[in-house]
């Protein structure tokens, strides 16, 4: 049994998480594993610690943690990324009838992904068709983005499920509309610097309902293996930058104060079973396959999907500038497991230019597997 060290972060102001490119205007609602391990890192370095000696355990594919990604929470309510194939839970009929509904879920609660986890059928757990139907098993919340059982609801935030006027629970229906976060396109403005002529533009932002934010977790593997020599263990080196990165801030657009936020590291481990070579596992992470683990990892019987990761890359060593794209295997999605682990790699996206020129350092991009595997029933097939 694996068990995650769970961190909490609950933002003052919101965050922007860059996605489609170079375009302000859209943010994502998580943040990946690949982004989470990049700050960390950078944040690190900023303490002045030893990137080379922080990365190197990680480029001997002998990492001394794991990461996920950064899900939703609503307070003790957590998220999990919806998995990427469904007829393993549904039956066919269910997706004919409820495609459209199951595509727009993007996370679901603990107590589901335990459910599926244990191979269970989830067509009854799903939520009422319609809104004004009372839900008996499973509900939404956010108008279908999130999925969770009527047995959690008690577990969400006061303000969510409790009428404030009267004091009291509003009808689980009702909780359909209710927002876990937001998104924003907020209004900026550049001055130019000769004629002070203004141009606007627009910045996503998310923002979260009171009692939530994100959540993440670590598997600890060597957290008292020091960093370098006369350096600070993993674990110190990693709650330090942590803390650096709550005052700077996540994301894009920290100096309008995007990004901050507080953490606090939960009291209980989450615990989630252990992979083991040729097994079918869920990610929670994104994954960037070493190429001894292609093609088996993604050919046999999996679903996945791939996303692609770019953007630009900040040195102490230059101006900021484009960092080479890769495409990473995207949280939610199932891959084979080659070998006896950890699976994936961390790959080098420093940028490459036509003349020659080299970049002065590499650019690390978090790409190891984190998840839980999928059973196989009595005959050997997945369930």
């Amino acid at each position: 049994m694996a068990d995650l060290t769970v961190y909490r972060l609950t933002f003052h102001a919101g965050f922007h998480i860059g996605v489609r490119g170079v375009n302000l205007e859209e943010s994502g609602a998580h943040i990946p594993s690949d982004s989470l391990f990049a700050a960390i890192l950078d944040a690190f370095l900023r303490t002045g610690g030893d990137a080379d000696g922080f990365t190197t355990p990680f480029k001997g594919r002998k990492p001394p943690f794991l990461l996920t990604s950064a899900f939703p929470f609503a307070g003790g309510v957590r998220f999990f990324p919806m998995p990427v194939p469904l007829d393993r839970w549904f039956s066919s009929g269910t997706l004919r009838e409820r495609l459209k509904d199951l595509k727009k879920v993007r996370f679901l609660s603990e107590g589901l992904f335990r459910r599926m986890l244990n191979g269970e059928q989830m067509d009854e757990w799903l939520f009422p068709k319609e809104e004004g139907v009372e839900p008996t098993r499973g509900l939404a919340l956010q108008g279908g983005v999130f999925w969770l059982t009527v047995d959690e609801v008690n577990k969400l935030p006061e303000p969510m499920r409790i009428n404030p006027r009267t004091g009291q629970s509003i009808p689980l229906r009702a909780l359909r509309r209710h927002r876990v976060f937001s998104s924003q396109q907020v209004p900026r403005v550049t001055l130019d610097r000769v004629s002070s002529a203004s141009n606007i533009f627009y910045a996503g932002r998310v923002s979260f309902a009171p009692g939530c934010g994100l959540w993440f977790g670590v598997q600890w593997l060597q957290p008292e293996a020091k960093v370098s020599n006369g350096g600070p263990s993993f674990r110190d080196a990693f709650l330090m930058a942590l803390a650096i990165l709550a005052d700077d801030g996540l994301g894009g657009e920290r100096t309008v104060g995007y990004g901050g936020f507080s953490w606090t590291e939960e009291p209980n481990s989450l615990p989630l079973p252990d992979p083991k070579e040729g097994d079918l596992i869920w990610l929670l992470s994104r994954y960037h396959p070493h190429e001894e683990e292609l093609p088996r990892a993604l050919t046999e019987s999996i679903g996945y999907q791939l996303t692609p990761v770019a953007g630009w890359l900040r040195s102490w060593h230059g101006p900021a500038q484009r960092r080479k794209r890769i495409w990473l295997v995207a949280e939610g999605s199932l891959i084979r497991t080659v070998g006896s682990g950890p699976w994936g790699e961390i790959a080098d996206v420093r940028p490459v230019y036509n003349s020659g020129t080299e970049f002065p350092h590499p650019v690390w991009r978090y790409g190891f597997a984190l998840g839980a595997p999928v059973p196989q029933s009595a005959s050997g097939q997945e369930v």
